[in-house]
């Protein structure tokens, strides 16, 4: 038996061609035209190189190479591998390895930021140790020891022994 749709059609028309055999080739064409275009506007690792040697030479000018050495010389083997990829032809990749450059010179920056901080919190608080040891020392009457009690007897004056303890 016809189906519904060949009992309409009439002798003198000719059988359409099947869809899939009109559409493979399109698909086919459109699809590798879509693959070379994507290989084609593989981006660029010239920003992402640019970027990462700034990272680098603000890192280096900041002070890591004394703070933060090992995470700074990480950051310039990565950005020196990233430059090379980028010369093959392997920009992906290269931007990647810059990525990684860009970091390791911004924890460089990062550490060298904190070690700095770290420093001058201890300077800081040596001048405050000094200070208050000069503020004791002028609050102390004269001829009281620094510390004592008020009320008891210093220890020996100047210029004389105190009693030996027997041996």
């Amino acid at each position: 038996m016809n189906s519904p749709c060949e009992r309409t059609r009439s002798a003198a028309d000719p059988a359409p061609a099947p869809r899939r055999r009109r559409l493979t080739p399109l698909l086919s064409g459109l699809l590798g035209a879509g693959l070379l275009g994507a290989c084609a506007t593989e981006p660029p690792a010239t920003n992402a190189l640019a970027a990462s040697a700034t990272a680098v030479e603000v890192a280096r000018s900041a002070g890591a190479p004394e703070y933060a050495a090992a995470e700074l010389n990480a950051a310039r083997t990565k950005l020196e591998r990233a430059r090379a990829l980028a010369q093959v032809g392997r920009n992906t990749e290269a931007i990647r390895m810059a990525e990684q450059a860009d970091a390791d010179a911004q924890l460089a920056r990062a550490m060298t930021a904190a070690e700095r901080s770290r420093r001058a919190v201890e300077e800081v608080e040596a001048s405050l140790r000094m200070l208050r040891e000069e503020m004791a020392r002028r609050s102390t009457p004269p001829g009281a020891t620094p510390g004592a009690t008020p009320g008891t007897s210093p220890s020996p004056l100047p210029g004389t022994t105190a009693p030996r303890p027997p041996q």
